[in-house]
């Protein structure tokens, strides 16, 4: 092993394996008395890189030594801050995992007589994707890919969050460290701190590698979606093997690609490497969050959901999760059509066919209250079976709609009810707005909104919506956009914006009537149910673009997403509950309701599912990590 100087016009930098002063042009191989040089693992315009051995340790430790170019044309004042400021952008980004750690700050001025400055970094071992692609078989490149977008998109959403552009993503700087540790991001030479956003706005040094870099960072005006076009192009070159001159068409402007990839590549996952890839920056994504939510739903159609039966939760690999029924509820002689979950997670609501509200512990099932049927004329009360309820936004109250058209207001504080003033027609959908704003789904097609809390606004007449030409049989909220999402048996979908109601888009792509809406909490992407057990992903930003994640073996019935938007949960006609999660490479639970699943709601720490069967029963299932189980 050999001890490489550092001093950059040194005629014969190799020196023997314990020297400590280099035979060649005098200069201490210790750097900062401490680390020994041993092997160059880069080399450009901001200097070198080095894998080295930080001596004061027992034993050595590696690490990598950064060595700064010293700035041309420019005061020493400048040099030094710009180093400073490298240094505390690195302090800062390496407290992410997957981003090596900065462990040193060497400042040793040469024009002092001192070695120059350096950074001293974490060494993450393994080899970098650019070694290992070489031979590498289509399977395991396809694989490989899938694993660079879901380990990284979330390490450039962290970057950029932080003001931070890397401008030089490419596989040289992607390492594959050995299992199970996720992939590292490193070589932060080129990154690029944004302090003002008027930044991006104007040319700035021309900089990264030939065939990665982003048009508009060729022109000196790189942005976050650069980061985006580099990640994107460096899957094409793992998916092909071929490296980016190779994959552009010049005289079609375009990449050509699709003729090296695997086979088995899914055309969904081709679509978010084309937007990835885009040149255009108006066609691309614009952050990291975006490219990971359309990844995330283009999983679910790669066919990579694979279902695990709850019975075998003791075999499954470390790591993963199951779900598992704590306790069940007798309805004794209803079923429970709707339910709802209180803010806190400590109640529960049911909607019964029998004309009752029912209220338990959800801790621990124990029974809470009954809103009985109405006795003669008098006093509030349904008539006829309940269809839906919510929980207003405090948890102070209830609202329930059904088959009746009432729709009546249930105070907990002393149980009593209130019928509201909304007439309508077979109450099928119901939900409130985070304002307390009701919004109601009714059976002639219309949607009414009505203020619940705001006088005397509440005095008014309800706001109609009335572009469904039939039945109106789910609502749910996209709070990415602040739309109310509505479904209807005239197949399709609408987007009203809120709090206007006006419709702002209509999805007309569906092929079969709505019977389930979910909208994930932070992507905004709306899934929906239909009868022929079709569950399909729809953007608002690409309504005619639906992607069909997930076919039942019978109608949909029921669709919610956790809080947390982890995980997707289907309940159908033929008793399965399906638990899809979307953190990841995404794997299917298979739960079973004896009988139909009416509905489902999630607990607000996403830790607790609850469905309600058509066996007249309310089941409660719970998240547990393999490490939990007996």
């Amino acid at each position: 092993m050999t001890t490489l100087c550092v001093n950059p016009a040194c005629p014969q930098p190799q020196n023997e394996d314990r020297a400590r002063v280099c035979t060649a042009c005098g200069q201490p191989l210790l750097v900062a008395d401490r680390y020994r040089c041993l092997e160059v693992l880069g080399q450009g315009g901001f200097g070198r890189t080095y894998l080295a051995m930080a001596e004061g340790h027992d034993p050595p430790l590696r690490c990598v030594l950064k060595q700064i170019a010293p700035a041309t044309g420019s005061p020493r004042s400048d040099a030094a801050q710009r180093f400073q400021a490298e240094a505390h952008r690195l302090a800062t980004l390496g407290q992410h995992p997957q981003i090596p750690a900065l462990l040193d700050v060497i400042d040793l001025d040469v024009t002092d007589g001192g070695q120059g400055r350096f950074l001293v970094q974490q060494y993450v071992p393994g080899p970098s994707l650019d070694r290992l692609l070489p031979g590498l078989p289509e399977a395991e490149r396809l694989a490989l890919t899938q694993r660079v977008l879901y380990e990284l998109l979330p390490v450039l959403t962290y970057l950029h969050q932080h003001g931070v552009i890397h401008r030089d993503i490419k596989p040289a700087n992607i390492i594959v460290p050995p299992a199970p540790q996720p992939l590292a991001l490193v070589d932060f030479g080129a990154a690029k701190a944004i302090v003002d956003p008027e930044q991006l706005k104007h040319t700035a040094t021309v900089i990264g590698s030939a065939g990665y870099a982003a048009p508009e960072q060729a022109l000196g005006k790189a942005v976050y979606a650069s980061d985006i076009f580099s990640l994107g192009v460096s899957c094409l070159h793992m998916l092909t093997g071929l490296h980016p001159f190779d994959l552009f068409s010049v005289s079609d402007d375009a990449w050509v690609w699709r003729p090296y990839a695997p086979a088995a590549l899914s055309p969904a996952l081709g679509r978010v490497l084309d937007r990835m890839a885009h040149r255009r920056l108006s066609e691309r994504y614009s952050t990291a969050q975006e490219a990971l939510a359309d990844l995330r739903w283009s999983g679910l159609a790669l066919g990579s959901a694979q279902p695990t039966a709850a019975s075998a939760t003791k075999t499954l690999p470390s790591g993963a999760a199951t779900w598992e029924q704590r306790f069940a509820l007798s309805l004794s002689g209803a079923v429970a059509n709707g339910l709802a979950i209180s803010p806190s997670g400590r109640a529960i609501a049911a909607a019964c066919s029998d004309g009752t509200i029912r209220l338990w512990d959800c801790t621990n099932g124990q029974a809470i209250h009954t809103f009985r049927k109405p006795l003669g004329l008098l006093g509030p009360g349904h008539r006829g079976p309940v269809s839906a309820l919510a929980f207003t936004p405090q948890g102070d109250a209830i609202v329930s709609g059904g088959e009746d058209g009432q729709l009546i207001q249930w105070h907990l504080a002393d149980y009593s009810g209130e019928k509201l003033p909304l007439a309508g027609w077979q109450v099928a959908a119901l939900l409130i707005l985070p304002d307390a704003t009701l919004a109601v789904g009714n059976g002639d097609g219309r949607i009414n909104l009505w203020p619940l809390n705001r006088e005397p606004m509440r005095r008014e007449a309800p706001k109609a919506l009335i572009h469904h030409q039939d039945q109106v049989t789910a609502l749910a909220v996209e709070p990415i956009g602040r739309l109310l999402v509505s479904g209807g048996r005239d197949r399709t979908i609408r987007l009203w914006s809120l709090p206007s109601g006006r419709l702002v888009r209509t999805l007309t792509a569906p092929k079969q009537p709505i019977t389930a809406l979910a909208c994930h909490p932070s992507d905004g992407r709306i899934v929906s149910g239909d009868p022929t057990g079709q569950v399909q992903a729809w953007s608002a930003d690409h309504p005619d673009q639906g992607l069909k994640i997930y076919t039942a073996g019978s109608p949909v019935t029921a669709l919610t997403i956790s809080p947390d938007g982890g995980w997707l949960a289907i309940g159908t006609e033929g008793g399965q509950l399906n638990l899809i999660d979307l953190r990841a490479q995404p794997q299917t639970i298979q739960l079973r309701q004896a009988w139909a699943v009416r509905a489902l709601a999630f607990t607000p720490d996403s830790r607790m599912v609850v469905s309600a069967g058509a066996d007249e029963t309310i089941r409660f299932w719970c998240y547990l990590e393999i490490n939990e189980l007996v």
